[in-house]
Order: C-alpha cells, then sequence, then structure tokens
C-alpha cells in the first residue's frame, strides 16, 4: 500500500492508476482510500477487467495537517479556551457583549503572537530542513495575525467619530516595526554628519515619517549636520505645529479639520518659496507632508506593502478618512500599486466591508481551517455578518456552523486533540452532535482512560447507543478474554438490557458446568443494578442465595431460594441446580422449609424435574422432601394446638 502525505499532489505514483483511471472512498476526514478504477461490462458483472492480470493497490491520500504539529498544539489548546469562552458569553445578560468581544478578541491575538514567536525559537535551533518548514508556518501565522488584528480594529473596536486612521497607523506600525527600531539604534549612537549616511539615515527617516513618527523624525532631524541650518529649523517648526487627530484632544472632527488645512496651506506657501530647498531629501519629504501624492509614491520605495502607503497618504492627506471611504483610498493604492498577494486581497475585502470575500479568501491560508473557524465566530457573536447567498437567501448561520464544523473534524482525526474537536461540534447546532456521533464511533479505542472520556462525552449529548456499542465491544472483548465479570462491568455502564441478560447467561452455564461462582465480589455488590435484566437479577438473588448459606443464614438463604422457584426468572437450564440446593435446606437437622415450600418444591420437580443431571438426584430429593414435609406438618400441627 502506498501512502502520500500532501493532498496537494495529484499524480498518484501508480501506472495501473494512470492507465486505468482512480476511484476513490473517504476513510476519515482527513484521509481517502484511491485505487484503480475497476471497469465493469454491464452485462455481466463477473466479467474481469481488461486490465487483469495485475497487482492492485490502494493509496491512503490525506490532508496535511500543520495543526498537528507539537510546535503548534498550544495554539490549538488555548484557542479551544477563547472560544469556549466567548459561547457562554450569549447566555449571560450581565456583561457587556462588545467589550467582552474585544477582550476575547486580544486574546486570540496574543495566544497568535505567542505562536509566532514560539515558532520563532524553535526556528533557531533547528536544522535546515525542519527550519524551513517552521519559517513557513511562521509566515502563515504571522498573516493571519495581522489580518485578525485589523478586523478587530475595522469591526470589533468601537472608533470614537468613526475616524479610522489613528488606528489604522497603531495597526502599521506593529506590524512594520523595522523603521522605528532603526530609529532607536540611530538615536540611541547619537551618530553625527558623515557617520548617517552608512545607518540608512534617510531610508530611516522617510520611513518613520510614512508610520507618521513625526517625534521620531524630528528627533532623527536634529542629529543632522545641517540641524542649524534654516531649513531643518523649518522642518522642525512645521513638524511641530503639525495638528495630529486624537480622538481624546478636545477638538471636533469640524474644528481639527479647519486647523490641519490651515496648517497645510502655511506648510505649501513654505515650499513654494523654497523655505527647504537647503537639502533636498528633506524637501522632498516636506512634499510628502504636505500630502503630495507624487511626493508620497516616490517614496513606496521605503515600504514594504501597499497599506504602508495607504496609512501615509492618509496621515498626509485625509487624516479624519472615517470607514466608509477607506474602500476608496485602499482601492486607489493597492491597484496603482498592483497588490497581487493573497494577504493583499484578503485586507482590500476588509477596508471594502466585504466580509463575505474575507471569510471566502482565509480558508486558503493554509492554516487547516482555525483562523476561518474562530474569526467568523467572532464576527458572528458581534452581529457582523450578514451573508447573502445568489439566491438571495441568508446563510450567515450556515457558514458559521459549517466552518466550525469543518475544523472540528479535522481535530477529531488527531489521537490527543479529539476532544477538543468534540468541543466545537457540541456547539453546531444543526448537524454537530450528528457529525460527532459519527466521529465517535471512528475513534480507536485503545486505553480504558480513553474509552471513558468518549463515553462520558456521548453521555452528556443523550449519545446513548454510541454509549451502547461502546460498551458492547468492549463487553465482547473481556467475553473472548473470559474476563466476565469486566464484561458485565461494560453492560452496566451501558445499561444494556440484552447485553447483561447474556453476560448473566454466560455466568450462570459457567456455574453450571463447573460449579463454581466466579467474580463473587462483583455479584455480591450489585445492589440496584441488578435491575438492568431480569436475567441479571436471577444471577444476583442466586449469588445472595450462596452468601447467605455460607454464613450459616439458612432460614434467609431458604427464603431466597423459595423466592427464586415463584418468580419465573429461572432458565430452563438452571431449575436442577435450584432443586439441588434445596436438598440441604430438607435435610438440615432445623426444620428451615415449611410444608407450603416443600409443596412448592415438590411442584417445581414435577414441573421442571426433567432435567438428564438431576434424574440421578431425585430419588434423594425425593426421600429429603418426604421426610422435612413430615416434620414439618408435625410442627405445624403442635404449634396449632391451643
Amino acid at each position: 500500500m502506498g501512502e502520500v502525505d500532501n493532498a496537494q499532489i495529484i499524480a498518484i505514483p501508480d501506472d495501473l492508476c494512470r492507465r486505468a483511471g482512480i476511484s476513490a472512498t473517504w476513510l476519515r476526514p482527513n484521509k481517502l482510500g484511491i485505487h484503480a478504477y475497476r471497469h465493469i461490462d454491464v452485462n455481466s458483472q463477473d466479467t474481469p477487467s481488461s486490465y487483469s492480470p495485475c497487482t492492485a493497490k490502494v493509496h491512503f491520500l490525506r490532508q496535511e495537517v500543520i495543526l498537528f504539529s507539537p510546535a503548534l498544539r498550544k495554539l490549538v489548546n488555548e484557542s479551544n479556551g477563547v472560544f469556549l469562552s466567548i459561547q457562554k458569553l450569549k447566555s449571560s445578560a450581565s456583561v457587556d457583549l462588545r467589550v467582552e468581544l474585544l477582550k476575547h478578541s486580544k486574546q486570540y491575538r496574543s495566544i497568535l503572537r505567542a505562536c509566532v514567536e514560539g515558532l520563532q525559537d524553535i526556528s533557531e535551533k533547528s536544522l535546515p530542513d525542519k527550519k524551513s518548514m517552521l519559517e513557513h508556518y511562521m509566515t502563515i501565522f504571522y498573516n493571519v495575525e495581522c489580518v485578525w488584528h485589523l478586523t478587530e480594529i475595522l469591526y470589533v473596536d468601537t472608533i470614537p467619530g468613526d475616524v479610522v486612521l489613528p488606528q489604522l497607523l497603531e495597526w502599521v506600525r506593529f506590524h512594520f516595526p523595522s523603521r522605528e527600531l532603526a530609529a532607536i539604534k540611530i538615536l540611541a549612537k547619537k551618530a553625527i554628519g558623515s557617520d548617517l549616511e552608512n545607518m540608512n539615515y534617510w531610508e530611516t527617516v522617510i520611513g518613520c515619517a510614512l508610520h507618521g513618527k513625526l517625534d521620531m523624525v524630528r528627533a532623527l532631524l536634529a542629529l543632522h549636520s545641517k540641524a542649524d541650518q534654516s531649513a531643518f529649523i523649518a522642518a522642525e517648526n512645521a513638524l511641530k505645529l503639525m495638528p495630529v487627530y486624537n480622538v481624546y484632544g478636545g477638538y471636533s472632527v469640524n474644528e481639527f479639520i479647519m486647523r490641519w488645512k490651515h496648517w497645510q496651506l502655511d506648510l505649501s506657501s513654505r515650499l513654494e518659496s523654497r523655505a527647504f530647498a537647503g537639502d533636498s531629501d528633506l524637501e522632498a519629504m516636506m512634499k510628502m507632508v504636505v500630502g503630495e501624492e507624487s511626493a508620497i509614491w516616490d517614496f513606496s520605495k521605503y515600504t514594504d506593502a501597499w497599506y504602508e502607503l495607504l496609512a501615509a497618504k492618509l496621515f498626509y492627506s485625509s487624516p479624519c478618512c472615517k470607514q466608509p471611504e477607506l474602500a476608496r483610498h485602499a482601492n486607489n493604492i493597492a491597484e496603482k500599486w498592483q497588490a497581487g498577494r493573497h494577504l493583499d486581497h484578503v485586507i482590500l475585502a476588509l477596508m471594502e466591508s466585504d466580509l463575505h470575500q474575507v471569510i471566502k479568501e482565509i480558508q486558503y491560508m493554509n492554516d487547516n481551517g482555525w483562523f476561518a473557524a474562530h474569526l467568523t465566530d467572532l464576527l458572528y457573536h458581534c452581529g457582523k455578518l450578514n451573508v447573502i447567498d445568489k439566491n438571495q437567501i441568508n446563510v450567515t448561520q450556515q457558514l458559521h456552523e459549517s466552518l466550525i464544523l469543518d475544523y472540528g473534524s479535522i481535530l477529531m482525526s488527531h489521537h490527543s486533540l479529539w476532544q477538543c474537536g468534540a468541543s466545537y461540534l457540541v456547539q453546531c447546532p444543526r448537524q454537530g452532535l450528528g457529525r460527532l456521533e459519527l466521529l465517535l464511533q471512528t475513534l480507536p479505542l485503545t486505553t480504558e482512560a480513553r474509552i471513558k472520556k468518549i463515553i462520558d462525552i456521548a453521555k452528556e449529548n443523550g449519545m446513548n447507543n454510541v454509549v451502547v456499542s461502546i460498551c458492547k465491544i468492549q463487553g465482547m472483548k473481556c467475553i473472548r478474554q473470559g474476563r466476565l465479570g469486566s464484561a458485565l462491568a461494560w453492560a452496566l455502564k451501558a445499561q444494556d438490557s440484552a447485553f447483561a441478560t447474556y453476560i448473566a447467561d454466560q455466568f450462570l452455564k459457567q456455574y453450571a458446568e463447573q460449579a463454581e461462582l466466579k467474580c463473587r465480589d462483583l455479584l455480591e455488590n450489585l445492589g440496584s443494578c441488578m435491575l438492568v435484566s431480569d436475567r441479571l437479577t436471577f444471577l444476583g438473588k442466586y449469588c445472595e442465595f450462596h452468601q447467605m448459606y455460607g454464613i450459616g443464614e439458612f432460614k434467609e438463604a431458604a427464603s431466597l431460594l423459595m423466592s427464586l422457584l415463584k418468580s419465573n426468572l429461572t432458565p430452563s437450564y438452571f431449575w436442577s441446580i435450584l432443586l439441588t440446593d434445596a436438598i440441604p435446606l430438607l435435610e438440615a437437622e432445623d426444620i428451615i422449609l415449611t410444608s407450603e415450600d416443600t409443596f412448592e418444591l415438590l411442584r417445581s420437580v414435577e414441573e421442571h424435574g426433567d432435567d438428564s443431571k438431576f434424574q440421578n438426584k431425585i430419588g434423594i430429593f425425593c426421600l429429603a422432601a418426604a421426610r422435612n414435609l413430615a416434620r414439618a406438618l408435625n410442627l405445624e400441627g403442635c404449634q396449632g394446638k391451643p
């Protein structure tokens, strides 16, 4: 049998498959069995294939699940806790839902950030082949965290005044920290003069300006050898006086725009008067600061992504841009930039408020559905999803559930993450329990601890047939191993009447053949569990009879024996044993069985005493019964006299 681990490989390494075509069968949620297609004559199904005789192989094809990597296990487990916490929010009326959802979103991002940092630490200590794989994982989850962060800003957090730029700038700075780090390095060395060129001085200054880090730009300009010249002094003053929108600054949006436009006009006039002509780099930067689009594009070489440039354009030309206007600006920049990466498409869809497209795109992030399931769930609880299909039907709930179902099903295929997967399926009201019921029955029953967990989950979700099925499988294993006590314990766990009856029969038949009752401790302590089936009740009471007889409580033992004879619970093969057990009680020195008991025993012999095993004892039984009857009648007659 061949096995292929990467689901993206299309060609099956099998000449027969190449010639005959292929057929496939689902084995597990993420595994296919692939084999050569068998051509059958419709007129005769017994006609052999045109390719026979040949050797056929089955190839197993499965999706690569990166989440099963030990390096990503923490991400899976910790995000599961956040997911379950969100599900509890809807039942709590005492919380501010938006505040709580924002808190949970930040927890997700913190988990993602820790994941990326953890991968980086492991990568630095790894061999080249593993290092390449870990770097691939880092790229995936860095992109995931980047998109999540922007989604949080635009759809989860509350934007004061709907002015999006301050948070958009923070997002850009967070994900592109290299310029700020370079500036800190230069400032720490306090380099001056020619040394600045060796430290990419102007590239760093422009980079900080693109990110709106004006304080850092001013500090870097102060290090320049021309810092005391009029051009640099004018730039310092212009940057110092530039109004920067702050929701807590005390100005309304309209007031801020008036102040900003006044400042912009003043700076434009300074540029026209060549106030910054003393240094070409400085003058070019100030043209960008005043909002000249051509100048902004000239510095695109200092950016790594179009959305860096977008933030700069908004900062210097439309600082009070609101979310509805963001799409227009984003499209202009992305189109001119010719942004074509997958990440670019996702970010552009976010800025266009096309969440349906966002969810569609993030399913191709190669993270096995982690991102799509968790982000969609967060947006769903925020009330931000409104997905309409081509037939104008709202399919938001179906989309939300299907993504969680797919993610949970993938986890269910892992030997240790299956419980985590089950917790996702339980949260899907339409298909989750049905899917969980099917998948629980496919899990390997390796250890008793694992089986107990499977049964507990099945019981919690009312899947009694799963419990019965698993317990019966385990019980039959125990029977084949000769462990009837363990088999009975499984039957009782499942409350399976038919199976308990079968096992009780095995105990009774074993006793009938060997005259030995095994697992006495279990049988003597069945308590109310014996009521699961009539046959088990009989076995339990018969065991009690032996227990009473063994400790010399003959009256109680006789009472139990007679109740069994009258109960109609006795299996046909066991009548001879009960009647044989009565002989010592009939022959006891003290009168234990009454005349009525004796008549009942004689009636039982008449009805059930034809068993061949009892024939050699029937004479002894009748003699003992006659003697006991005479003694009992005599005693009862004497006791009846006045």
